[in-house]
């Protein structure tokens, strides 16, 4: 359809005001620049500048020179409204660029996913789940609203389960979440105050994601070595930490999975207890430790409801039935439950049917982690021995004791910036390491837990030379 040229800059410059490429205040191009740029003659130009003033849209100053006016979300709101300035101003903001580049190129089918964080499909046991679904009857499944704290015999099983890691609750002392992402936002939003102090260890999960930084909250990173070798006195005794939390990942930290002894932890208790610091613990991995016994979590030492304990199903069974919990003093988990019930009603009432049969029935949960980790454990040494032929003159690593990831830290500084866009052209998917800190610009976290064993080895040798290449090309 034919658009007069006058018609066509108003659109213009009426798009790049919603769009927020124009913001209130600026310049417009001279009215000479704006006839060369669409060949068309002045007064074309100002026949159009002319609607945009009389609609309030831009105005003149000195010097006959337009701007953007001021006015302009009054005047125009009518007709055009400028969603940029919701987003700018909203408090809610977006994740840092590689979180949003992973988000986007994981879904992508030919991609080599080189640090996916969640089990692939696999290691998923979704025949159990079609049968756990075959036996239930009808009077048995509900696909109504649960309770506010959630499903009860989830919570009974729960209960049990944990048990066995040596922490003891009731029923109240549990909030169901949809995974344990949504206990940290219920936590941020329902018991922190804009500008607490988080502690945090570094680096850490919690940098990858922006719950806590959304209320302005003042996050303190503290180095796992530093905790390590100041571990009779972590916390500094001149800071106030009134207002503050102590965030950590103890057992099968991600991204390092470095794993706190028992005395460690003991001492890291009792610093927090001794300076009014809860702790918020985040045990997801703990479960996918190697050896037969995993490390007892923190809340098992915990004798007076300090400590938040968090966990999920998402790291060890699926991460598409966001099932996790909540272990809090009652109070606390009450009024969480209440404010969860502000969001979104509760957890699928079908994914916590099949959750509460999973913990219940042995044959499920704990037949599946033992598979499970027989088969981490065989990819974990697959990726060991690429990483032994391919990367060992690059940098260095750990051997991890469970879980799915390996810290890499290179030797010699490298633009990740543009060794990820290299690599995700040759459709290999890495995350780089400022995701968790970002002073960690030359570590990758790589993790075995979503790529085919078949795959890793032709992965890794694709990607040394990708890397290769662009060491050769630096020098």
């Amino acid at each position: 359809m034919f658009k007069p040229k006058y018609k066509q800059i108003i659109d213009d410059i009426i798009a790049q005001i919603d769009t927020g490429e124009l913001e209130q205040g600026m310049q417009l191009p001279s009215q000479r620049d704006m006839a060369s740029q669409y060949q068309v003659n002045r007064s074309t130009v100002i026949q159009a500048f002319d609607i945009l003033k009389s609609q309030g849209i831009i105005e003149g100053r000195e010097k006959q020179r337009l701007y953007v006016s001021g006015n302009t979300w009054h005047s125009y709101i009518r007709n055009n409204i400028n969603w940029q300035n919701y987003i700018s101003n909203s408090t809610t903001k977006n994740n840092q660029y590689f979180v949003q580049q992973i988000n986007k190129l994981e879904f992508y089918t030919n991609m080599m996913r080189l640090g996916t964080g969640e089990l692939g499909p696999d290691l998923i046991p979704n025949e159990r789940f079609k049968e756990i679904l075959s036996k239930c009857n009808a009077s048995v499944l509900n696909t109504n609203y649960e309770q506010p704290q959630g499903n009860l015999k989830l919570r009974e099983a729960i209960v049990k389960y944990m048990g066995k890691l040596g922490i003891t609750c009731t029923v109240d002392h549990i909030c169901i979440t949809s995974g344990a992402l949504q206990g940290l936002k219920l936590i941020a939003d329902g018991l922190l105050i804009p500008q607490s102090k988080i502690i945090v260890e570094s680096p850490s999960y919690i940098n990858s994601i922006r719950t806590w930084h959304n209320i302005r909250a003042d996050i303190q990173q503290i180095s796992i070595s530093d905790i390590k070798s100041n571990i009779n006195n972590i916390f500094k005794a001149q800071t106030q930490y009134t207002n503050s939390i102590f965030y950590c990942i103890p057992t099968l930290h991600n991204p390092t999975q470095h794993c706190y002894s028992i005395e460690e932890k003991q001492k890291i208790i009792m610093q927090c207890a001794q300076r009014g610091i809860p702790i918020v613990e985040d045990d997801v991995y703990g479960d996918l430790y190697f050896k037969h016994e995993r490390p007892k979590p923190l809340k098992s030492f915990d004798t007076n409801d300090n400590i938040l304990y968090l966990n999920s199903l998402s790291k060890t069974v699926s991460p598409g039935l966001r099932v996790g919990w909540i272990i809090a003093k009652p109070s606390v988990a009450a009024h969480l439950a209440d404010l969860k019930m502000q969001n979104d009603y509760g957890v699928s009432s079908i994914s916590q049917y099949i959750a509460s049969e999973w913990l219940t029935q042995p044959q499920y949960h704990e037949q599946h982690l033992k598979s499970l980790k027989d088969k981490l454990l065989i990819k974990r040494n697959l990726f060991l021995e690429s990483l032994e032929k391919y990367f060992n003159n690059f940098g260095s690593w750990s051997t991890p004791e469970g879980s799915f990831y390996i810290w890499f830290q290179f030797k010699t500084p490298i633009d990740m910036r543009i060794l990820f866009d290299e690599a995700v052209a040759e459709n290999i998917l890495i995350n780089p390491g400022e995701v968790y800190d970002k002073h960690a610009r030359h570590c990758i976290r790589f993790s075995y837990a979503y790529i085919e064993p078949d795959d890793i080895d032709s992965t890794l040798k694709h990607l040394s030379k990708i890397i290769q290449t662009h060491f050769s090309q630096s020098s």
